[in-house]
């Protein structure tokens, strides 16, 4: 970070398929063991604070490795668009989290695309990605979806944390610089429809479990007054 340069405070959403070690880079940033590996369906905020900068990450909900994007569940998909309004004005930085302990197909790739697709064409220009279990980048299909993000990644290493940390804060600075320190664009027609749909969903099985719990309530109710009655006609 060069000296006099304001430090902005970070808000970051990461995103990857099962077991792309999304939990373990979240822990190394945010310095403790906040986030734990398992399968979840809402997006979850974490906060903390590194070197004085205060940083925001939403951790998504995973999508399996090769399953087309028409196999994942509606409400994952409204759960992964909807991460960027936690995040409120919308997130600086998209970190797509790959574990490359096994080798990168065509197949891999096309997954990606096809979910970072449930963004939008602008989640390129504000996505870095972030290589784990490796240290080399070979794959073709590979180094496709590294050229869409402007050729934007980062080795990221469990080994020495703080200085991969360290290196990341400054990719991430340079990604909102080439930015114009413009945040991603939550305010858009697409994504606002999804995140109405999401609460409309939301509302309505909230008010399905209310429905279902006054039923037992009063079946209790019932119950309670029944016994009370035969035990006076004792």
């Amino acid at each position: 970070m060069e000296q006099g340069k304001v430090q902005f405070e970070i808000r970051a959403v990461v995103l990857g398929w099962q077991k792309s070690d999304k939990a373990s880079v979240i822990n190394s940033i945010l310095g403790d063991k906040v986030e734990p590996d398992k399968y979840f369906v809402k997006s979850v905020r974490k906060d903390g604070e590194v070197n004085g900068r205060k940083i925001s990450l939403i951790n998504t909900p995973c999508w399996w490795e090769n399953y087309d994007l028409r196999d994942l569940p509606e409400v994952v998909k409204q759960e992964l668009v909807c991460s960027v309004f936690m995040c409120p004005p919308g997130p600086h930085v998209f970190l797509l989290v790959i574990n490359l302990s096994l080798p990168f197909t065509e197949e891999n790739r096309l997954t990606i695309e096809k979910h970072l697709s449930l963004f939008g064409e602008k989640i390129w220009r504000h996505t870095i990605v972030l290589l784990t279990q490796t240290d080399s980048v070979r794959s073709a299909d590979l180094q496709r979806i590294i050229q869409r993000c402007g050729e934007r990644y980062h080795v990221f290493d469990f080994e020495n944390k703080s200085v991969g940390v360290k290196d990341l804060l400054e990719k991430i600075d340079n990604v909102v610089a080439a930015n114009n320190a413009n945040h991603f664009e939550t305010h858009d027609d697409v994504l606002l429809d999804i995140q109405r749909k999401r609460d409309e969903n939301e509302r309505r099985a909230k008010a399905r479990q209310e429905t279902v719990q006054e039923k037992r309530d009063l079946l209790k109710e019932i119950i309670s007054a029944d016994k009370k009655l035969k035990e006076k006609m004792r």
